[in-house]
């Protein structure tokens, strides 16, 4: 999904409509159990209704204008049974996603951080990962993607032109708490979001044993990353690649005139100080390796559009990356499509692979894996 939780009227873009098909799972039926990647899904359980005790991030989340902030319902958990156990820094409810088969099991590539987009969640990835394991023989123990911020709208994430993954057909039974069209999805904002990040890929180093990873994000995805890698320099020798698709890296459409008022906005309106911030400090810091891939040629993606005043279409280009363009591809098709994944995979293949990934190398936790969150901003 783009970059703000709710689009606001005003700025609506029609896209295309979702293929016949896919309408099917709108009337699934909720599932209690399923088998899915070898693990058995437990149905996930809610959210508190309310934050008693004020967790760490909530104070960041506070200060960012409150217009589209409302609490989600948790993410299933769907990690390895004994993958570290994290917590969402600003809710406090157990931090969702899915990854792993076994503590220090072995890896054939570096491992992979997939990082989703707003109202979306780690299920964004299930369609990826499929293709990895089928074209490069990637593991589960080699990829990993969290749920920040909660569970997702199942129709966030939804690609035009592909179908979705079984796993992602599984999961939405899975997490059947509300109709299809409406089952979480809040909005999120990018500094809230670092520090479960930052967590999360220092659980995955410390699980597999390999310091070394790579990132593969989508929209907010994006600029959480690259704030990240901002504040937490130390982490930019452990990414060896990383890819951004369709990020707000000069600002979404979407939130043009209301980065006073909605929530993330704030961030990433085409000119804020937040992104000058960020872009500021350089694009693409090194030693990682930087592809970008984005529309950059029409309005098909609404997140990056032209107008008459203003051309956001190139917003997602990164200085020193490798720049793709793919005209007439929708957000969340440039993350799915086969041909678009098959390059970025090839990008990590030729440029992500550490030169030794065997794991049980006996690696040291690094800092922030068991204590409190990192909250910086």
């Amino acid at each position: 999904m783009g970059m703000m939780g709710k689009e606001p009227p005003a700025r609506r873009v029609a896209v295309r409509a979702r293929p016949t098909s896919w309408r099917a799972v709108a009337g699934a039926r909720p599932v209690a159990g399923l088998l899915l990647a070898g693990l058995m899904l437990a149905p996930a359980v809610a959210a508190p209704s309310a934050i008693v005790v004020p967790t760490p991030c909530a104070a960041i989340a506070a200060a960012e204008p409150q217009a589209g902030h409302n609490m989600p319902s948790a993410a299933p958990v769907l990690f390895a049974a004994d993958f570290p156990k994290l917590t969402d820094c600003e809710w406090g409810f157990p931090l969702g996603g899915w990854g792993g088969v076994q503590r220090r099991a072995k890896l054939k590539h570096t491992p992979v951080v997939f990082v989703h987009g707003n109202q979306a969640d780690a299920e964004n990835w299930y369609l990826v990962a499929d293709q990895f394991g089928a074209l490069a023989g990637y593991t589960d123990q080699e990829m990993y993607a969290l749920s920040y911020n909660g569970m997702e709208n199942g129709y966030a994430g939804l690609p035009t032109q592909s179908p979705p993954s079984p796993r992602s057909l599984a999961y939405w039974q899975l997490t059947n708490y509300m109709p299809f069209c409406c089952n979480g999805g809040k909005g999120a904002s990018d500094d809230p979001n670092v520090p479960d990040l930052y967590n999360f890929i220092r659980a995955v180093q410390d699980y597999t044993g390999s310091q070394k990873i790579d990132i593969v994000a989508h929209s907010l995805g994006v600029t959480i990353t690259r704030k990240l890698l901002l504040l937490h320099p130390e982490l930019r020798q452990d990414v060896v690649a990383a890819v951004m698709i369709a990020g707000a890296n000069h600002g979404t459409t979407v939130c043009r005139g209301l980065d006073a008022t909605y929530y993330g906005c704030e961030e990433i309106a085409p000119g804020t100080g937040w992104l000058s911030v960020v872009n500021g400090a350089g694009e693409t810091p090194g030693p990682t390796h930087w592809m970008s891939i984005y529309n950059g040629t029409d309005n098909v993606d609404p997140f990056f559009q032209m107008g008459p005043t203003f051309d956001d279409r190139t917003s997602p280009h990164l200085a020193g990356a490798v720049n793709l363009t793919f005209p007439q591809t929708y957000h969340n098709d440039l993350r799915v499509a086969p041909a678009i994944v098959a390059q970025y995979l090839q990008f990590l293949l030729d440029h992500g692979q550490a030169p030794a990934v065997a794991a049980g190398s006996g690696a040291p936790v690094p800092p922030g894996v068991n204590g409190l969150p990192n909250t910086s901003r």
